[in-house]
C-alpha cells in the first residue's frame, strides 16, 4: 500500500525543462533537478523520482519514476499532466496515464505479459482516485522539504513524504 501511496504523491512531482515556465514550487526543474521522494542520502536511492517538463502554451509534464513493489524491484514510469495552483503541483491521475506507463522488473523491461498485469494491478489500485483533484505543497522541514498531499482540497497526512532535489548527475536511482 506504501508504494501506491508514493505514487499519488509523485504523480501529484532528465534535461532542462523547456517551454512552459515552471514557477515555485518547480523552478529547480527548470534547471534540470529531480524530485527524489524519500532519499537515502547514503545509497543515492529514492523511493521515486519526478521531473518536470515544458510543452506547448505553458503545458507541464510530470513524469514519474515509482518503486511500486520491493521484491522483486518493479519500477513504473509515467507521464502526466499538471498545473501550478496556489503554489502547489495539482492534476488528476486518469487511467490512460497508466495504460501509457512503462515499468522494469528487477532492473529489466517489463515483458508484454508482466506490463499488462501491472497496468490491471495499478488500475484497480488507484480506481478510487480517477478523476478526483490531488496537489503537492512543499514546505521546508530539517533540510529538506516534506510534500504534502490534498485530495480534491481534503490534507492526506499519511501520504507526506520527505523530498530532496538533485541533478541526475548526482546518481541517484529508484530502488529498495
Amino acid at each position: 500500500m506504501r508504494a501506491f501511496w508514493l505514487f499519488v504523491v509523485m504523480w501529484a512531482a532528465c534535461s532542462p525543462v523547456q517551454g512552459a515556465i515552471l514557477d515555485s514550487p518547480i523552478t529547480p526543474a527548470a534547471q534540470g533537478q529531480l524530485q527524489c521522494y524519500t532519499p537515502d542520502v547514503a545509497r543515492k536511492t529514492c523511493q521515486s523520482l519526478a521531473a518536470y517538463k515544458g510543452g506547448a502554451n505553458g503545458a507541464i509534464d510530470n513524469i514519474a519514476i515509482v518503486l511500486i513493489s520491493q521484491i522483486p524491484p518493479v519500477v513504473m514510469t509515467t507521464d502526466s499532466p499538471v498545473v501550478i495552483k496556489a503554489n502547489q503541483v495539482c492534476g488528476s491521475i486518469r487511467p490512460q496515464d497508466i495504460d501509457a506507463a512503462s515499468f522494469t522488473v528487477g532492473g529489466g523491461p517489463a515483458d508484454p505479459a508482466q506490463t499488462a498485469t501491472l497496468r490491471q494491478q495499478m488500475e484497480s489500485a488507484m480506481k478510487g482516485l480517477f478523476g478526483h483533484e490531488i496537489c503537492t505543497a512543499y514546505v521546508s522541514a530539517h533540510g529538506s522539504l516534506l510534500a504534502t498531499v490534498t485530495v480534491d482540497g481534503v490534507s492526506q497526512p499519511t501520504m507526506d513524504q520527505r523530498v530532496i532535489w538533485v541533478s541526475p548527475t548526482d546518481g541517484y536511482t529508484v530502488s529498495p
